[in-house]
This record gives C-alpha cells, structure tokens and sequence, in this order.
C-alpha cells in the first residue's frame, strides 16, 4: 500500500522529474507505465468488486469506497485542499456525471454476469471514444475505427448472445457503462488543462460517494455496516489502488498523453480482470470469451493503429 500511495504522490511531483530517480525517463513514458500499473489495480479489482455486493446493497458499495478514496487522496495531498475553488467543483462535478452512472451500471452488472463478460465489454470504451468524439465534438472517424467497431460488435455477439440470440441483462448494463466510460475519458480530456487534477479528483470522489449515498437511501437491499471482513477488504483494495491511485493517474495523464492513447491502455484491463475471476473466484474460462474478447481486443488495437503506412503504400 505504501508503494501505492508512494506512485499517487508521484504523479503530480514536479519536482520528481528534476532527481535521479526517473532518470532519463520522460514525462509521457512514466505516466504511461503508472497507467498500466492502474489497469492492473482496476482488473483485478472485479473480483473484490464482486465479493463486496455480494454482503449489501452495490450502492453502499461504491459509497464507502468513493469516501475512502476522497479521504485517502485528500489526506496525502492535504496542501492541494486550499487549491479548491468553485471551478474544481463545477469542474469536479462535470467529470463525476458520466463516471458516476458508468460505475454504477458497471458494478450491477457484475451481479448478473461474470467477470469476464463485464471486463471485455466494458473495453468496448476504447472503440467507442473515436466515435463519441465524432457526434460530440465532429471530429472525423478514421476506417479503422469503423473496422474496430465492426469487430467489436462482432465479439459482444459471441460473448453476450445465448441460443435466443439476446443479449443477458448483466451484459447490456455492462455495455451501457462502457458508453459512460467514454464520455468520462473525453470529459476529463476537455477540461484536464484547466484545473489541477488532485483538487479535482478530490471533489470528483467526493461527489460520487454522495451520489451512491443518496442512491442507497431508496435501496432496500441495505446494510449500512456491513459486519464482513471480505467486504471491507473490498473497499479498501477497489478505493485505493483501483480508485485513488488509478483516477488521479488518469487525471494528471491526460495532460501529457492523447486520450486514443490511454483508452488503448485500457486494453489490458479485460485480460487482467478475467485471469483474476479465474484464479480468485474459480470463475470458467469459456469458448465465448475467449473468441469473444479476442475479437474486443483486436478491435481495441485496430482503433488505435495509425494509418500512414497504408497511406505510403497507396501513393507508391
């Protein structure tokens, strides 16, 4: 856990790159490699996602464990409070909307289907921020993406359709979370340069406990205090590495790194987070998924793949 909170308070210590300690490694390439680590905390956090609302209500859930991460960066970054001014918290709040809802519809979904499923379907993200930011902000699809896309589609067939040929309730609320995923990535991208990122990731957390506590207050599958040990560990594991370490890279990322590159990242989050359903939960590793998620992942490189060389070998 100290390492964690070590790499947290890294990410946004200027004075970090000035010693030896990073050497020659540039700004980008530290952020990336503490993104991959993130991937990792995120992956493997579905299995203590899934053992959590296992005890209560997945909104008391997600409550204490947006609360443990605001309190968990707030504490380490106590100086950057005084940085808090109303446009972190308009800005914080922004941000929180589709992060919220999409966490939301991720964590249910976890209820209804394994962990494979919800993690290659969620990666569906990566494919669908090129194509958001096309209706959001008209910037031009490229082919890959709609190749990406095709093949995307191709893979949520093979994992999610049954003999019906219908999607199950638990994969079409983790497809619903993956679009709020992508509206996240591009928000916090359309305003990473005008705030600090941990001020603004503390009001983000903070605002999303709130919104999970009210959301609890009309759940009647509530335990306020839960007396289980897993569940705890839960919220500890999923708010600090896969929540306060991991937004607060993201935050502070977006500043050095294109938003197409770190939703690519993110492509290591479905193989980290079924390899952990299989060993932890004893979850099976089905045809569907792996076919299915190959195809994910395929559509997940191909969106990101630049074009030039096709483009070369067309004018030669």
């Amino acid at each position: 856990m100290c390492l964690v909170l070590l790499c947290l308070h890294c990410t946004c210590s200027d004075q970090l790159f000035n010693t030896n300690i990073w050497f020659t490694m540039s700004k980008k390439n530290l952020f990336l490699l503490l993104l991959i680590l993130g991937t990792a905390f995120w992956g493997i956090s579905f299995t203590f996602v899934k053992t959590g609302i296992s005890v209560t209500s997945p909104f008391i859930f997600l409550f204490y464990k947006f609360l443990t991460a605001a309190v968990a960066v707030a504490l380490w970054f106590y100086r950057q409070i005084r940085l808090i001014t109303f446009n972190t918290i308009r800005i914080g709040t922004l941000i929180s909307i589709p992060l919220l809802a999409a966490t939301i519809l991720q964590t249910i979904s976890l209820r209804y289907t394994p962990i494979g499923n919800a993690a290659f379907i969620t990666g569906f993200e990566v494919v669908l921020v090129p194509v958001l930011k096309f209706f959001i902000y008209k910037k031009p699809v490229k082919l890959n993406n709609w190749i990406a896309c095709l093949l995307a589609v191709t893979g949520l067939f093979i994992i999610s359709a049954a003999d019906q040929l219908r999607i199950s309730y638990g994969d079409l609320l983790a497809l619903a979370c993956s679009f709020g995923f992508a509206l996240y990535v591009l928000q916090v991208a359309h305003v990473s340069n005008e705030e600090h990122p941990i001020p603004a990731v503390i009001v983000l957390m903070l605002v999303c406990a709130v919104g999970c506590g009210l959301m609890a207050l009309f759940d009647g599958d509530v335990n306020w205090v839960p007396a289980d040990r897993d569940f705890w560990q839960a919220v500890l594991f999923a708010a600090l590495p896969a929540t306060a370490f991991m937004y607060s890279v993201q935050n502070a990322a977006q500043r050095y790194l294109p938003e197409e590159k770190i939703a690519l990242v993110y492509l290591c989050e479905p193989v980290f987070a079924t390899v952990a359903g299989v060993i932890f939960l004893h979850e099976a590793l089905t045809e569907r998924i792996i076919f299915g998620g190959g195809f994910i992942i395929a559509a997940m490189v191909i969106s990101e793949l630049r074009l030039n060389w096709l483009k070369r070998l067309r004018r030669s």
